[in-house]
This record gives structure tokens, sequence and C-alpha cells, in this order.
């Protein structure tokens, strides 16, 4: 196989470019670059990947999109802030919180030498869309979700769906991507979301619910599986508008 290479940069935006030239991804070191500049590492900082995620040191591509940094005196937990936003994780723990949302992480975060490396979708949560990973393959899943240019990484059990042109996608999993909180009322069937300033409230099954107290119509209602609710995606486009987008 031929050598493969794909790379974006974009002004403003923090880009991850790798090439595939027929190595194992532990082979692979991934570029980073901000406003279309490298950003150099250290030799022991150097990007790399575990299984498919880009693992990266966490201070210094922080400090590099203007985040600030802190950690616990014995280096085990640590707190990222941009603005108004602050997600928390721990070392060796497969999950972070995102303004007091819990998400799963893809691989755990690692500590090596010294240094917090975390996969690069951490940080990508509080970049505001400017922090970006291209990959030379494709998820396996039915229907790819992106907020701006981020990919969205689901459970297998929240997959994104299609049903009869609709796209649906996890309520809970969804509202944790973008910083939402979900509280639940009426044994679970009305729900009330909540980012920011803004807030929707919705019934279960309904095609139809209330963002900031006016009523808006949804495409479908929801389908339900197992535990898990779907939604049709503009009910998440009424937080972000198209930011929010299905590819």
């Amino acid at each position: 196989m031929g050598p493969f290479a794909k790379s974006l940069c974009v002004s403003g935006m923090l880009v991850v470019t790798w090439a595939l030239c027929g190595f194992t991804d532990a082979q692979i070191e991934p570029t980073v670059l901000f406003q279309g500049r490298p950003i150099r590492f250290a030799v022991r900082e150097r990007p790399f990947f575990s299984g498919r995620s880009a693992m990266v040191p966490i201070r210094t591509v922080c400090l590099a999109i203007g985040a600030g940094v802190k950690r616990s005196r014995d280096g085990r937990q640590w707190t990222v802030t941009r603005g108004t936003d602050r997600l928390d994780c721990n070392v060796g723990t497969p999950w972070f919180t995102f303004n007091g949302v819990r998400q799963t992480l893809s691989e755990a975060p690692e500590a090596r030498d010294q240094l917090l490396f975390v996969p690069i979708e951490l940080i990508q949560s509080i970049s505001g869309g400017g922090l970006e990973i291209r990959t030379a393959y494709s998820p396996t899943r039915d229907t790819s979700i992106f907020l701006g240019n981020r990919l969205l990484h689901y459970k297998p059990e929240d997959v994104p769906f299609r049903q009869y042109g609709t796209v649906f996608v996890s309520l809970r999993a969804t509202a944790g991507f973008l910083g939402a909180k979900v509280d639940t009322k009426k044994g679970g069937v009305r729900m009330t979301i909540t980012r920011t300033q803004d807030q929707i409230v919705y019934e279960v099954g309904s095609r139809w619910f209330q963002f900031n107290g006016v009523e808006k119509t949804l495409r479908a209602e929801s389908v339900t599986r197992g535990k898990i609710v779907f939604v049709p995606i503009d009910f998440f486009q009424a937080f972000v508008g198209e930011e929010l987008s299905c590819r």
C-alpha cells in the first residue's frame, strides 16, 4: 500500500494530522498545529497513539489554545478552564466531567515521565470547536455526528441512527457532549435540559418541546431503545443550530 497522508490547516483552529504509510498505530506520530503553526513538543512530550486515540500532553496543548491547567498536589486530579468552561479528569480514569456533566473517554489519561497525556477528544470538549482531529479511517457507525468540526464519539449503545429519513441521537450522551445537564421528573418521562442560559423541557414520546418557554415541533417523536432515549437531531440544534450536524 502506498503512502497516504491527510492534513488540514485552518486559521484559528487547532488541527491534528497524520499519515498512514503501512505502519502500525504505535509507529505513527501525530502532528499538532494551532493557527497554522506546528506546536513544538519536547522529546518526552511527543504525542502518540493508544489504539485509535491520539494521546497529547494536556498542559502543552491546553496552553496553546489559551486554556488554564491546574493539577492536585499528588498529580492525580487535573482541571482545565477556558473562559467560563471547566473540565476535570483523573489519571487512569476513562471519563471526565465537562461543566459538571460526565463524559466517557476512549482511553484513560496516562501519566508518562511526569506528564499527563490525554485523548485529544478531552481537550476538544473545551476548545469551542477550534480543536480538530483528522483520521485516515472512519469509525464504524450508521451515522456520524459532528459538533463544529469535531466528530462525536458515542458508546456502542448510544450510536446515532437514521429512521424514515430522520437522524436520531442519544439524548443523554448528546447533552453531555454539549455540556448540558439533564434533570428528570415524573418517573423519567419529563426531562429538563439546561445549557448555560437556555432550557429545553420535553416529555418522552412527544413531537414537541419547549425551548425557553416557546413551543417547538420535532420532525418525529423520540425513540426508546432499552433504557436510552433517542431524539431527532433538531432537538439539540435548538441549542447550537447547524453547529451540530450529520455527515
